[in-house]
């Protein structure tokens, strides 16, 4: 994988990584899902369906700690991991084929 392609997934997985945490934070303050500021920012970082089932006891609304949230950001955080750990094992072939 190129380096610039590298590059642009890690700042995209990272930038995705902090639209859950502000997601993750919001929902933990108790910001409403039907509050105009807050409802269009919910409703475009909401979790995956098939993620969504692990909140099927959570409240709507209140606080509340959303475990699917909390799956993803955690799964983001791994992907991150695992392009920083690929950008590294190219930069190091790379000396030592140089």
């Amino acid at each position: 994988m190129p380096q610039r392609i590298r590059h642009i997934a890690a700042g995209a997985v990272g930038a995705l990584a902090a639209l859950v945490a502000a997601r993750l934070l919001l929902r933990l303050l108790a910001a409403r899902p039907d509050n105009p500021v807050f409802g269009p920012f919910l409703a475009l970082t909401a979790p995956p369906a098939w993620l969504a089932t692990l909140d099927a006891g959570q409240p709507r609304f209140g606080a509340t700690l959303e475990i699917s949230t909390l799956a993803l950001l955690a799964a983001l955080i791994a992907a991150a991991l695992l392009i920083a750990g690929l950008r590294r094992r190219a930069q190091r072939h790379l000396e030592e084929n140089s």
